[in-house]
């Protein structure tokens, strides 16, 4: 992915940047249906760093706009 930074906010002693994306490419390998990429060939992971541990992703829970019909009213 390639972003480029439109804000920096300080923090106290830390910087949020905030960014936006310009740019992203992905190796054919992790391609899907329509050239997309397919999370389950990706595998992507998140970081959590209040405990320093990496969690996976990936599990299909439903369509967007949709799934959030189930929770309503």
């Amino acid at each position: 992915m390639e972003c480029k930074v439109v804000h920096a906010i300080e923090i106290g002693i830390h910087t949020l940047f905030m960014g936006e994306i310009v740019g992203i490419k992905a190796d054919e390998a992790v391609l899907g249906e329509k050239d997309l990429p397919d999370i389950k060939k990706v595998h992507p992971m998140v970081y959590t760093p209040e405990v320093r541990t990496y969690y996976g992703i990936g599990q299909f829970i439903g369509k967007a706009f949709a799934i959030g019909k189930k929770f309503g009213s």
